[in-house]
């Protein structure tokens, strides 16, 4: 007699495909699943509405920040300064701003030019000087918080106390913040998705010179995307005021790490080419999570550190690319 052998399902390419690119991405939303649970069963204040706005509201601001980090990274650069910037546009505001209601715009608009000046620079020095994106970035680094700590070392200026009410504003069920946020991923997500901008900047990061022969303005783009990135910053640095009140020479301090972390942990190559905001947004909420379950269950402060750092070497392992594919 002839006997029947099971036969697995086999994959079909496209499914195939569609599996090994999206990787990174189920990676990274089966952890956050993983905490969700675990966070759940050992802890009846994890899962409140109060716990989970909080945490939310919190991941807005490195949000933020990771967007225009992922439209960088995404053309094959890097921007190590968003940090510093955040840490000079919460001075620059609060001292503009100095508790004055009529100084409220005005200060925004001035600490918003101030990023959108310092990603031109960027841009100038990477396509006119042809300087490493790395290089460039670093120097600013050092130069934007040296100019910070040379303004003051201890708080300084304050919010308005119309701005500082912005931090607990809701607009429903959600915090201001969080749809400010939301409105801004939706926005970058279309222009990558649906405009050429967002395609010239994912063809530039796949491949400069063939995007250059291919007659797409790669300068543009890329002043296009660190002013974005800057920008994104300066805002960042904006809203951390509303939550400080005053201008703390202390924010900002390892912000430029966490938000390339969020991005990696996103599945975006460092190489460029590819990667998304979805992506991006994962990793925001897995970094968040991840802090907020520690505070949650009381954990020591070193062990916070130990677990965030072993987030990011294992962001590192996971997404290295040896090279472009």
């Amino acid at each position: 007699m002839m006997t029947k052998t099971a036969t697995l399902p086999m994959l079909s390419p496209p499914q195939w495909t569609w599996l090994r690119r999206n990787t990174p991405l189920l990676i990274v939303y089966g952890l956050i699943l993983a905490l969700v649970i675990f966070g759940t069963l050992n802890s009846e204040r994890f899962l409140t509405d109060r716990n989970l706005l909080n945490l939310l509201r919190q991941s807005a601001f490195l949000g933020t920040l990771a967007i225009g980090e992922t439209l960088v990274i995404l053309t094959g650069g890097i921007d190590l300064s968003i940090g510093s910037v955040v840490k000079l546009s919460v001075l620059v505001a609060a001292i503009l701003m100095n508790g004055e209601p009529q100084n409220t715009i005005p200060a925004i608009i001035a600490t918003l030019a101030l990023g959108a000046f310092v990603g031109f620079v960027h841009a100038l020095a990477i396509t006119r000087l042809n300087l490493a994106p790395f290089i460039v970035t670093l120097g600013t680094y050092s130069v934007l918080r040296g100019i910070a700590l040379n303004i003051t070392t201890t708080p300084i200026g304050r919010a308005s106390p119309e701005f500082v009410v912005f931090y607990d504003q809701k607009l429903g069920p959600l915090y201001a913040l969080i749809i400010i946020f939301l409105a801004l991923l939706l926005l970058a997500m279309f222009v990558l998705r649906r405009t050429p901008f967002g395609r010239y900047i994912y063809a530039i990061g796949g491949n400069e010179q063939v995007a250059r022969l291919s007659g797409i303005p790669v300068h543009r783009v890329k002043f296009g995307v660190y002013i974005l990135c800057s920008l994104f910053a300066s805002l960042t640095g904006v809203f951390l005021l509303s939550r400080s009140g005053v201008g703390d020479p202390v924010i900002g301090d390892g912000l430029e790490l966490q938000a390339i972390t969020a991005v990696i942990l996103g599945g975006t190559s460092l190489f460029g080419g590819r990667g998304s905001m979805i992506g991006t947004v994962g990793g925001v909420l897995l970094l968040g999570l991840t802090g907020n379950l520690l505070v949650v269950l009381n954990a020591n402060q070193w062990i916070r550190d130990l677990i965030q750092g072993a987030v990011i070497l294992i962001a590192v392992a996971l997404y290295k690319q040896k090279g472009r594919r």
